[in-house]
């Protein structure tokens, strides 16, 4: 029993020397720096935030849109998203302004450019 003990231990360790590395080892450090800086802007916007404000990080992206409904993109990276709804400044507006306040924001996301 102690040597089925002994054996077990010693294949044990062998096993963590063969064990390929994870992927944490190789991470692109500079990439998760400007990711989790772009995380950390996207969640400073949130409900109460304006347009002016919310523009200031992100842009316009084509395909459909309202003035209470839009879909922006990060300005540092395309790719990256968010869908907001608007409550307009004056419920009798039919065009977007930059003191409409946002009313709902979705987590950022990743998704490939819609050009119009």
């Amino acid at each position: 029993m102690k040597k089925l003990a002994s054996l077990f231990l010693v294949m044990l360790a062998l096993g963590f020397l063969v064990v390929p590395s994870r992927a944490g080892d190789e991470v692109n450090k500079n990439l998760t720096k400007q990711i989790s800086d772009v995380l950390t802007e996207c969640k400073k916007l949130a409900p109460g935030t304006t347009r002016a404000e919310l523009m200031k990080v992100f842009t316009t992206e084509g395909g459909l849109s309202s003035p209470t409904h839009r879909t922006f993109v990060h300005r540092r990276c395309a790719y990256i998203k968010v869908d907001v709804d608007f409550t307009p400044s004056d419920l009798k507006q039919k065009d977007e302004r930059p003191t409409d306040t946002v009313s709902k924001i979705s987590k950022p996301y990743l998704e490939w450019r819609v050009i119009d």
